[in-house]
């Protein structure tokens, strides 16, 4: 199942993104722990998107669902004309959440895609 989120760019709005994450993600039978890596992933995502977003822009939230794993991508608008810095702490956090990460700046929009997913046990 796919459900999108639209809000306005601005950080006050992403406790929403943040509980609607940890909703799916419960839904999705993540362990507690992975349940909060996506409730913080999604933060960071949220956050490095609406930082870069011009004024009056909307952000959408979008969201995977699938049993073990959920993916979400976050975009918006974008004051960017390079890609995403990768070098900041905020991007370091997010890789650290997320098992699968990538930016984007296309024709003026950022896109933030993470991939959080329980660990595959090899031996089964």
């Amino acid at each position: 199942m796919t459900v999108a989120l639209h809000l306005p760019a601005d950080p006050s709005y992403a406790a929403v993104a943040r509980t609607l994450a940890a909703t799916i993600a419960a839904r999705c039978h993540l362990t507690y722990d992975r349940v909060e890596d996506a409730r913080l992933a999604i933060d960071e995502a949220f956050t490095q998107v609406v930082t870069n977003a011009p004024p009056g822009a909307d952000v959408v939230c979008s969201f995977i669902e699938e049993a073990g794993a959920l993916e979400f991508m976050v975009q918006s608008l974008t004051i960017l004309t390079t890609e995403l810095p990768r070098d900041t702490f905020s991007w370091t956090v997010l890789a650290a959440l997320a098992d699968e990460l990538h930016a984007t700046t296309i024709d003026g929009v950022l896109t933030v895609v993470a991939r959080v997913e329980e660990p595959r046990d090899e031996a089964a």
